[in-house]
Parts: C-alpha cells; structure tokens; sequence
C-alpha cells in the first residue's frame, strides 16, 4: 500500500477505536457517575444504552449521506460531533444535560462508523483491501475490548469525566489529521443532488429504536412483560411498514436489492451471528474465572487479556490471507476455528490445568482475527452502495452485541435453572456445579450458531462455484 493509503487508514482508525471503545468504556463508571450523580444505578444505565440507541437509529442515513454527498465530509463532521460532545459529557453535572450530550456522541460515532469501511474500500485498491480493513477491523476491536481496561485506568487516577474528557485531544488531533490526508471535492464538479427518503428512515429508526429498548427493558423486568412484549410487536409491525416503503419508492434509504445478492445477505447474517457469540465470552468468562476457579479481578483481568492481544495479530494475518485467498474462504476456515473454540469452553472442568482454558482464549482470537467479516460485506456492494453497505454491516455488528448479552444470560439462567430445578437469574454461590452446568450449556449452543454459519458459508463458496 502507498503512503497515502496508510495515512488515510490509520485516520480513519483512530476514530473508529475512539467510536468502540466508548461503548464499553461508561459500563466500568457506571456505579461512579450513578454514585456522584445520586441517581439509582437503572437509570444510570441508560447513560450506556442511550449511546448505542442513537448509533443505530442514524446508521442508515449517514451512510446513504455518504454514497450522495461525500463519506469524508460526514465522517470528519461525525468526528467533530464526537469531540465535543465528547467534551459536554464530561463537564456534565446532571443525568439530564449527561444523556443528551450521549445521544449527541452517539449521532457523532454514527457518521463515522456509517462511512469509515467506505471510505478505505475507496482509498485502496482491490489487492490491498483485506489488508486495509484487516487493520482498521484490529483496532476497532480493540475499542470494544479495551473499554474496561481505559476506564480502570483513568478511574484509578481521576474522576469518572476523564472517561469522556480523554476523547477530546485525541477527537481534535484525529479532525485535523483528516483535514491533511483526506482528499478534497473537485470543484468544478455540480453539487451532488441530496434525495433522501425521509418516511423509510423515520420509520426504520423508529423500528431500531423500539426494538433496542425493548431488549434492555426485558434485560430488566423480565421479557414476558406485556409492555415488552407489546414493543416487540410494534416492531415488527414497523418493519413490515418499512419494507413495503422501500418498495414502493424510487430512492430508497436502503436498497433492498442489496439483499437480493446471496454474498451480502449470508455474510451479514454471519457477521451478526459472530458477534453473538462473541459477547457470550464478556459475560461468562469473567464470572468462570472468578466465582469459580477463585482467581482475584486482577488476575481474571490479565488472563482476559490474552484475548485482545492475540487477536491484534490474527486480525491483521487475516486481512493478509484474505487478499490471497479471498474474503468467504478465509471466513469458512475461521469458523471452523469457532467451533473447535466453543467446543473447548463447552467442555472445560474446574479441574482440568488453566493452560487449556487459555489455549481455548487463543484459538477464539485466532478464529475471531482470521474471520474476514468487513471485507465479505464490503465486496458484495457496489462503489455507489459502500455507505449503506458499511452501515448495514455496523447495525449487524451492534445488533449482534446487543443480542449476544441478552441471549448469554438468557441460557446461562435456562441452564442452571434446569440443573437446580428453580428459577435462577444470579450466580449460585455454593453451588459452581450449577453455573458450570448453564456455561456448558449455553456454549453448546454457541457451537451450534458457528456450525450454522459454516453451512451457509459452504453454501455459499458452492453457489460461487456454479454461477462462474
């Protein structure tokens, strides 16, 4: 790759790390800012959800802004929203002036994660792209990852608005870096035509939106409650009105017709089912570690983080073997990795030497490093579809988080529910056996998530295959 392209990618990366790592980084200071804020800690919470809410409400507008106008413009604009936003939440004083500046870097984290794949699949060239969004797929990751640990830094040392503060010299030194590297519009070219379908968009982030607050509110109060089974209904209800909309009009906000292309659709699935189980890992692993093999916080912490740092390798092998071999094939091998990954923590006893759990650590990060999510979406639309394509792709990817924490717990109480033969929503002191029991069950149903996304990918190398 040229000097150029280099310098276009770790910009765009810098904000994409900034983007992830704040969505994990304010769960660590939640009980902090709910402590100084004396607000009860449900409602500090949705200092965290509100976050996400607003990135995947807007995701699909910004990308098609970005396909219209220009995916450097809204993405520099996303990380100037960030930055100060970023800035408000930290000077915050109350919950109120909080959840709005949140919602603001959430619209902000939305312009860039909507346009940042695009704009890299159009600085590089086909040969060089596995590589290039290899490298930007590390470091984002590591946002996600790193979230607890930046925060158990900074909390150790400062008050809970470093959290935020931390944001802003990084915001402005990554605008203006942009504002150098990035290349300009030519102006003698006619300003493009903005044709945005408004009724699509609002009810799709309507749809979002419900369904998201639906999911944390069940997370809560149970998800047979009516309200949350009424909001779920709604839903789908606007989904259906959503997808009749895009039919009917001539500048859809999402093309439908991407979906019509088998690559598109089954590495989409793929990518959210993958993220699925990868949250199963946030939420079991450190409960394994601690509550049942008895290793202290700091202890589980560092052994958490074989994880991320295999991982910062694999990833950037991945992108390199995908150039070689392509996006599907590389992805069909990693997911056989997961499954072997799996299988390994769904078996796993107490007694057996930790050398094999942390082995199960490495070949998770190897599979999730070598499993080339970004580039099999990417590929499969066309240069004017790159915005909404890297849309659709970050929505899975959130959507499969937000999933993945809500189905973890579910199955690991389903679980140990069924071994105590009662209902079991905690983990159950004096009885590891119990959580041991729900942990092996509900990576078994992991397994079988990835072995569903092999058969697809089989699939789809087969159908390939055939129409060449």
């Amino acid at each position: 790759m040229k000097h150029k392209q280099m310098l276009i990618i770790l910009s765009v990366a810098i904000v994409s790390f900034l983007g992830t790592v704040d969505m994990s980084i304010v769960n660590t200071a939640l009980p902090q800012i709910s402590k100084d804020l004396n607000v009860p800690m449900n409602q500090a919470e949705w200092i965290s959800s509100a976050y996400l809410v607003l990135i995947c409400m807007s995701l699909i507008l910004f990308g098609k802004l970005g396909d219209q106008l220009s995916k450097a413009k809204i993405f520099q604009l996303g990380t100037l929203v960030f930055t100060i936003s970023s800035l408000a939440c930290g000077i915050s004083t109350n919950l109120v002036i909080l959840l709005i500046a949140r919602c603001l870097q959430g619209l902000g984290a939305s312009m860039t994660m909507a346009t940042n794949l695009g704009i890299i699949t159009e600085s590089v060239p086909f040969s060089s792209r596995g590589k290039a969004l290899g490298i930007n797929t590390t470091i984002g990751q590591l946002g996600y990852i790193a979230g607890p640990a930046v925060a158990g830094i900074i909390l150790s040392i400062a008050s809970w608005n470093w959290i935020f503060l931390f944001n802003v010299p990084i915001g402005i030194a990554a605008f203006i870096f942009g504002e150098f590297v990035y290349s300009k519009p030519d102006k003698n070219k006619p300003n493009p035509k903005l044709n945005i379908d408004y009724l699509g968009f609002i009810t799709l982030a309507l749809a979002i939106g419900l369904f998201f607050i639906a999911i944390f509110t069940g997370q809560e109060i149970g998800f047979s409650n009516l309200g949350v089974i009424v909001a779920f209904i709604i839903t789908a209800i606007l989904i259906i009105s959503f997808i009749r909309i895009e039919l009917k009009v001539s500048e859809p906000i999402l093309d439908l017709s991407l979906f019509k292309n088998p690559g598109f659709t089954i590495s989409i699935i793929s990518l959210m089912f993958m993220y699925i189980i990868i949250y199963f890992n946030n939420v079991l692993l450190p409960f394994y570690i601690q509550d049942n093999l008895k290793f202290s916080p700091s202890q589980t912490g560092f052994m958490m983080s074989v994880l991320p740092v295999v991982n910062v390798f694999t990833a950037y092998l991945g992108g390199v073997l995908c150039d070689k071999y392509g996006a599907v094939k590389m992805s069909f091998r990693a997911s056989i990795i997961f499954v072997i990954a799996e299988i390994i923590f769904a078996v796993v006893q107490p007694t057996w030497p930790l050398a094999i759990l942390l082995f199960g650590f490495m070949v998770f990060a190897t599979a999730n490093g070598l499993f080339q999510n970004n580039p099999m979406v990417m590929e499969n639309a066309s240069k004017e579809q790159q915005g909404v394509a890297g849309s659709v792709l970050a929505l899975s990817r959130n959507i499969g988080f937000t999933v993945g924490l809500s189905l973890s717990t579910s199955l690991l109480y389903t679980g140990m529910s069924f071994k105590a033969n009662r209902s079991i929503t905690t983990y159950p002191f004096g009885h590891d056996d119990w959580f041991l029991f729900g942990m092996h069950f509900t990576y078994w149903i992991a397994a079988l998530i990835m072995m569903a996304v092999t058969i697809m990918l089989i699939w789809l190398m087969h159908h390939r295959k055939n129409i060449k």
